[in-house]
């Protein structure tokens, strides 16, 4: 089975904690969560990370070094920001932004239809794909 490995850089714990949840229970696994630039740095270059949801306004700064090297290393993520579109650095005006205040169950079921896309992109086995990014009722 597929373990999809997501890295969760939030600074705030209970948006962080809430989401985590609603990922974990559509059977995605969350590897990391972290509050901050420097943490989100050494945790991409220590974790396995196969996706990344970063706030752009983290305790320490903005998460645009971090979101470089994940391009540069090829692993997909999104911005989950109260940052509008403008307001981001047009380096990033391709990547997908979802906005905040959110809902933790809609973020977390676009987050695993995303994930299954890229996945099937990879070439990876359908039934594996559902079964780990099936949604639970």
């Amino acid at each position: 089975m597929i373990n999809t490995k997501i890295l969760l850089a939030e600074k705030d714990v209970v948006v962080a904690t809430d989401l985590a949840f609603e990922l974990e229970a559509l059977g995605l696994t969350i590897s990391s969560i972290t509050s901050s630039v420097e943490s989100l740095w050494q945790l991409i270059g220590t974790k396995k990370v196969d996706f990344a949801i970063l706030n752009v306004n983290l305790q320490d700064g903005v998460s645009y070094p971090a979101a470089k090297r994940l391009k540069a290393l090829g692993i997909p993520f999104i911005f989950l920001t109260s940052f509008e579109k403008s307001e981001i650095d047009p380096e990033f005006h391709d990547i997908p932004r979802l906005s905040k205040p959110q809902d933790s169950r809609a973020i977390a079921e676009f987050v695993a239809d995303l994930v299954r896309i890229l996945t099937q992109a990879l070439g990876a086995d359908p039934k594996e794909i559902e079964e780990t990014v099936a949604i639970k009722d």
